[in-house]
């Protein structure tokens, strides 16, 4: 069975292969807080390689800057980080972001819901 679903970032379609996922982290329901931390901090610099508008990147820094408070805390509330991570997207829709930094930012979303235990239709990111 094939491991890949498709989901929308910003303007642009990818794919998840959960089995090929930069940073060599194998992400589940199980892992722990610090391995899905190096996760978004990982989004946050690939979010610094977009060609979008200063303001843009600085309201997505914040969110995932919650996510990433969150994610320190000794329980983290998984809630609060799948705001962080619709806010984000919705930014990302507004700036009709494209590209492969895109790509890999979508990526690295995914291992992100798998953590959450969600799917990308709760994080708003499906077709």
């Amino acid at each position: 069975m094939n491991n890949i679903s498709i989901f929308s970032i910003g303007q642009q379609h990818a794919g998840r292969d959960i089995n090929n996922i930069a940073g060599d982290l194998n992400i589940n329901q199980n892992s722990p807080a610090e391995d899905v931390l190096k996760v978004i901090q990982a989004i946050q610099h690939k979010v610094g390689e977009l060609d979008i508008e200063e303001k843009s990147k600085r309201k997505i820094r914040n969110y995932l800057d919650n996510a990433i408070c969150e994610l320190e805390d000794k329980k983290p509330n998984k809630k609060s980080i799948v705001e962080s991570i619709k806010q984000t997207n919705e930014i990302l829709k507004e700036a009709k972001t494209t590209g492969k930094t895109l790509k890999d930012i979508g990526i690295l979303i995914g291992k992100t819901a798998t953590w959450l235990g969600t799917t990308e239709v709760n994080l708003g990111w499906i077709l």
